[in-house]
């Protein structure tokens, strides 16, 4: 694992995403026009949409980056569901988990729907958002990232911080 690459490596992924990110939402509106008009078919959520798109560029653009032929990372969001019944990832499905993305805070992490500080090793890194309007959204300048409580259950807690608050790092995954 080269943990000096993930910084920059993460970053790239985030820069792809913006850049690609508008004419990802068209291809998904010509998907949605071209699976509502098949006879049995229906269109996938736009949020599921998007974290197909975005395992695929995690995979390519992070995990080859950082990680040797043994090594993957944790699916990013919610990974890809194209095939959610059997695997989330887009490329080698059977490949399990070996690290995971850890956010450590520069100084402090302060949550957006609170205000209150952030203790982050209690949190899974899950993805980057946006905020508008007291709400956060999968959509541009993705500036923020969403945070799930690590073993939470149906009654989970997320948090919401700046992206500048935040440092890059991995941990093994203990077998």
């Amino acid at each position: 694992m080269n943990i000096d690459l993930l910084p920059k490596a993460i970053e790239n992924f985030r820069n792809h995403l913006l850049s690609g990110f508008n004419s990802m939402k068209s291809a998904y509106k010509t998907y949605v026009d071209a699976a509502n008009s098949r006879e049995n078919d229906f269109a996938v959520s736009f949020d599921d949409f998007f974290h197909d798109w975005a395992q695929s560029n995690w995979e390519l653009l992070v995990e080859r980056t950082v990680c040797s032929p043994q090594e993957s990372l944790v699916v990013y969001g919610r990974g890809s569901d194209y095939e959610a019944d059997t695997h989330s990832r887009v490329f080698f499905q059977k490949l399990k988990p070996t690290h995971e993305v850890i956010c450590r805070a520069k100084e402090t992490a302060i949550d957006f729907f609170t205000g209150t500080r952030v203790d982050l090793s209690k949190f899974d890194f899950d993805g980057f958002v946006s905020i508008e309007g007291g709400l956060y959204s999968i959509d541009c300048p993705l500036d923020h990232i969403l945070f799930t409580e690590k073993d939470g259950t149906v009654d989970y807690q997320m948090v919401i911080i700046p992206i500048n608050q935040i440092e890059w790092s991995v941990e093994a995954i203990e077998i």
